[in-house]
């Protein structure tokens, strides 16, 4: 029988709801989720199986996954070598698996191949050695593939070609890296043959895997990746310290040993002597090298004292790298942990502050054991988070979707969201400010003034009546109150008054609406206005304080109102339409304006040239007709400014001061011809 998943009261219905699904067998699913996966990463197609119903609530509001459609895609036959062809998405789960992967295969190269070429004991306890390491280099070739097809972001998109990603690579700083730790040194074992090494004849020949080592950077990217994903970013910090802590040890201590066999076991006191059938053991030999290699870094000393001078010179060496190193790794360690707690400290420092002012005002005993418990269990359900300085960095879009997936069952059992704009609920879910209220508190009284609704994320509420006894009704997760008071229902008879007394029975966390937010959201959504407001409605004619006839009235003038604002729109819109056809007349009106004028200045300059006393009236007039139809100013200034329906008039000047400022310095000339020529006689 398939099982069968009930969910109560979804979307304020106290109806179950029965959502059934088919789960297939355990093997199969899992097989079919690792095999989408990888293909996923790889770029390759997916087969798609019967899909489980989704939740529509929650589907509303999730965002798909983007990808560019302008690529395209290259088509390749079915052979595996179309790989070459493909991109990697580095951003899947996939990608960072195979980084854990390649970081475990680092980490073995890291740790045998040094172990390996000093202990020869080590190198030679096992004969699947071998086998390991080409599997760590069959490892390294596949990642230097999946590193080369890795997508970068290019102007905020994610590029999928295959030649660009691999041109990317290639510009790199990480290729030689790569290309480094592929070089199969292991050819040397052609001449060097392994398990020929003993304590007179070291290193052993696999110490020309060191190379192997350049792999580096992809662990590193791993932890950088891990130190992200993860939600306990400190304890894997101190993990990661402490095991660079080993891996230092570990490689001082071979270093230690090496140096022995390079000077001579048992030459002095300070080597380590292998005379003796204990110390021939592998065991002894790593435990003790690696006990003295961690003295000697901690600088905690009581090592045996050296002798020569290299011994002098290593174990300075020694001391300065642990105190540099040491105390490095020691600090951090501490702030980790300081960090760990920092959150528990700011608490309770606010919580002492909070008793020491109550403990100055001598606040009552029992004020301040309520108090005191309001912190504690503020801490026990949410560690103090200040949920809004948490969230600031985030964008609007993203805060509202974390909001719905955090009070998502409490929003279900909401009425008035059943069946809103995913907008609307985004605009109210940031717009909640979460309050706690301590058992007995009073959210509101009858007669307040109403500024804020609640809806019930947490707890128990009890609707009371004025004596403080008689309970009324009981709200749970989901109610909503206090909605009547601040909508301005028309013919309330309360006005934005509480209408009931409503009280915490327990520790109740609820969500606080402002009238201001609450219209600023529904002022886009009249439909979800509308349903609040009938809800509002029904609320007022159960308690027999809804006047019908002002209600009514009411809605007819908002109706004749919204009728009004829609003429007043089309009127204003007409009128706008006629003015910018007026504007557009004035302009023609003044561009003909404009020729007009030029047309009378240029004639006034013929005017000027060709008023002498020597030259008959009949033939001026014919002089000055001709010199203002050739004037090449007055035909080239605003074009042709000659027009047929626009005659040159005989009659006086009429000119604009701005357009010829030559007209300040001219003086009158007198009528009479004797007047004129007294004048030019005149000696100036």
């Amino acid at each position: 029988m398939s099982p069968v998943v009930t969910i109560h009261q979804i979307m304020g219905n106290n109806t179950d709801v029965q959502v059934r699904r088919k789960l297939e067998p355990g093997t199969t699913s899992c097989w079919r989720r690792f095999r989408n996966r990888v293909c996923g990463a790889l770029g390759l197609p997916i087969k798609r199986g019967p899909t489980k119903p989704t939740d529509w609530f929650l589907d509303k509001f999730s965002a798909e996954e983007f990808y560019a459609i302008d690529e395209p895609e290259e088509k390749c036959g079915p052979s595996w070598l179309c790989c070459w062809k493909r991109s990697v998405d580095p951003t899947h789960s996939v990608h960072y698996q195979w980084l854990a992967v390649v970081s475990l295969a680092v980490l073995y190269n890291m740790v045998f191949v040094i172990g390996r070429a000093v202990f020869w004991e080590l190198d030679k306890a096992s004969t699947s050695w071998f086998a390991l390491d080409y599997l760590c280099d069959a490892i390294y070739l596949i990642d230097t593939a999946i590193h080369m097809h890795e997508g970068y972001l290019e102007q905020g998109i994610m590029v999928r070609d295959a030649r660009m990603l691999r041109q990317n690579y290639m510009k790199s700083d990480w290729w030689p890296y790569d290309f480094i730790s592929l070089i199969p040194t292991d050819i040397a074992y052609y001449w060097w043959p392994p398990g020929n090494c003993d304590f007179d004849r070291l290193p052993c020949p696999v110490i020309v895997r060191l190379n192997r080592l350049f792999r580096l950077p992809r662990m590193w990217e791993w932890f950088d990746r891990t130190e992200t994903a993860t939600s306990f970013p400190n304890a894997f910090r101190i993990c990661k310290v402490v095991m660079a802590i080993l891996v230092l040890i570990h490689w001082n201590a071979c270093l230690f040993f090496a140096i022995s066999y390079a000077i001579g076991f048992g030459t002095d006191n300070w080597v380590y002597n292998i005379t003796g059938s204990r110390n021939e053991t592998l065991a002894h030999q790593y435990i003790y090298s690696f006990y003295w290699s961690t003295l000697t870094l901690t600088t905690i000393g009581e090592t045996p004292q050296p002798e020569i001078d290299v011994e002098y010179i290593f174990v300075v060496l020694d001391f300065l790298a642990g105190v540099l190193i040491f105390a490095t790794i020691v600090g951090n360690i501490g702030s980790m942990i300081s960090n760990m707690n920092v959150a528990r400290v700011e608490f309770q420092n606010k919580m002492d502050g909070v008793k020491q002012y109550m403990a100055f005002r001598k606040v009552s005993g029992e004020l301040e054991a309520r108090v005191i418990r309001w912190f504690a269990y503020t801490w026990a359900e949410s560690g103090a988070l200040d949920e809004e300085h948490v969230l600031a960095s985030l964008p609007d879009k993203l805060k509202a979707e974390i909001a719905i997936r955090v009070h998502l069952d409490t929003l279900r059992e909401v009425e008035i969201f059943k069946d809103c704009e995913p907008g609307l609920l985004e605009a109210l879910v940031l717009k909640l400010k979460l309050q706690v209220f301590s058992p007995g508190d009073y959210i509101c009284r009858k007669g307040d003034v109403g500024k804020e609704m609640y809806i019930v994320k947490r707890g128990r509420l009890q609707v009371v009546a004025d004596d403080g006894t008689t309970v009324l009704a009981t709200l749970g997760a989901g109610s909503v109150f206090g909605e009547v008071s601040v909508l301005d229902i028309a013919g309330n008879r309360t006005g934005n008054r509480r209408t009931a007394n409503v009280r915490a029975l327990g520790y109740s966390d609820l969500f606080c609406l402002a009238k201001r937010d609450l219209w600023e959201a529904l002022a886009d959504y009249p439909e979800a206005r509308a349903t609040l407001t009938k809800r509002g409605c029904q609320l007022l004619r159960k308690d027999g304080l809804l006047d019908e006839t002002l209600f009514e009235s009411a809605k007819t003038t908002q109706l004749s109102l919204e009728e009004n604002v829609r003429k007043l729109e089309s009127t204003v819109d007409l009128l706008n339409n006629r003015l910018q056809g007026l504007l557009a007349d004035v302009g023609q009106e003044q561009a003909k304006l404009k020729q007009r004028i030029t047309k009378i200045e240029c004639r006034f300059d013929s005017d000027e040239e060709f008023d002498s006393d020597d030259t008959s009236p009949e033939l001026r007039n014919e002089m000055k007709a001709t010199s203002y139809m050739e004037s090449p100013s007055c035909s080239t200034q605003y074009g042709s400014t000659v027009d047929a329906s626009h005659p040159v008039r005989e009659r006086g000047y009429s000119l604009c001061v701005d357009r010829s400022p030559g007209l300040l310095e001219i003086t009158p000339e007198p009528r009479s011809k004797s007047l004129r020529l007294k004048r030019k006689e005149i000696p100036n």
